[in-house]
């Protein structure tokens, strides 16, 4: 009877998490239009109080328009430790932090009540990667980021220890899995330190699965999977990844952005010109013409690397 209730309760999750792919909410965010996307979720969360992922979503909003505004979204960030540590903070209001702290307070609330539950659990997790991301992109207070990062990644893997069939709780642990894994071995030592050593090919597997099968996560695996590959110098990989996505939100221009400067990396500059000619296409609205302009001397600095 315990399994089919676990069995159940992610069934259940599976179908609210296709629901919100298709819902307008979602359309709205991935497509940079935080401030309908905020308004939204509101009234999600103030419709079924008791869900935990409307909660969490709404402090995902805040979180990346705070991130958006400051012009702290670019793809290759994610993967550069020596780019982001050389970037200023994300400022971000208190009226904004204290709406997040409140949104994530509220989903954990509600995961709580619904006890060992494998989507439960998962909320849980997804409440603390929201917080390390805080802490790690808008505070830069890198070491509590690792803390509650490394407490996200615990609660995924009990989840998924509940529910193998939980695709998406793999996210986490299979990016920190490749993160720690492609370090040097004297700083592999520090995870080792604090239990968790890292294994590059696993985490890269556990990626492409959620890629491909995930439903929640589905999208920010797409994301990351495709600057892993390009990492790892299968750049067509990540070319077809980010078209993908390219056409699905037609007026992200991050997007599209990326597809162009990996065009470009890969010496397929024809191709990488005239993807880059369409971010002045007006369906890009939330594009601002000075951050335009600063794309356009990175993009011919791209051509002539």
């Amino acid at each position: 009877m315990r399994r089919r209730a676990f069995i159940a309760g992610s069934a259940a999750w599976a179908v609210n998490a296709q629901d919100w792919r298709h819902s307008s909410a979602f359309q709205r965010l991935y497509n940079l239009d935080f401030e309908q996307a905020i308004v939204l979720l509101e009234k999600d969360c103030l419709s079924e109080p008791n869900e935990p992922d409307h909660h969490n979503n709404l402090a995902y909003a805040i979180l990346y328009r705070t991130l958006f505004q400051a012009d702290a979204l670019d793809g290759g960030v994610a993967l550069s430790v020596s780019e982001f540590l050389h970037r200023a903070k994300a400022p971000m209001s208190n009226n904004d932090r204290q709406r997040f702290t409140a949104a994530l307070s509220k989903a954990e609330d509600a995961a709580r009540k619904r006890g060992d539950r494998a989507d439960a659990i998962y909320a849980l997790g997804v409440s603390q990667t929201h917080r390390a991301n805080l802490s790690l992109l808008v505070d830069k207070e890198w070491r509590l980021a690792l803390k509650t990062g490394g407490e996200a990644r615990k609660l995924h893997a009990k989840a998924l220890e509940l529910d193998k069939s939980f695709v998406d709780a793999m996210l986490v642990p299979s990016f920190h899995e490749y993160i720690v894994g492609s370090l040097p071995i004297y700083l592999k030592a520090l995870g080792f330190l604090v239990g968790f050593t890292g294994d590059k090919d696993k985490g890269l597997n556990g990626l492409r699965t959620v890629a491909k099968y995930g439903t929640r996560a589905k999208l920010e695996a797409q994301v990351l999977l495709a600057l892993v590959e390009n990492r790892e110098e299968r750049p067509a990989a990540a070319i077809e990844i980010m078209r993908g996505l390219e056409r699905e939100f037609p007026t992200n221009h991050l997007y599209r952005k990326e597809l162009a400067t990996l065009l470009a990396g890969s010496k397929r500059k024809d191709e990488a010109k005239r993807e880059f000619a369409e971010l002045a296409d007006s369906r890009y609205r939330f594009l601002k013409p000075a951050r335009l302009e600063a794309y356009k001397r990175e993009f011919e600095a791209k051509l002539k690397a």
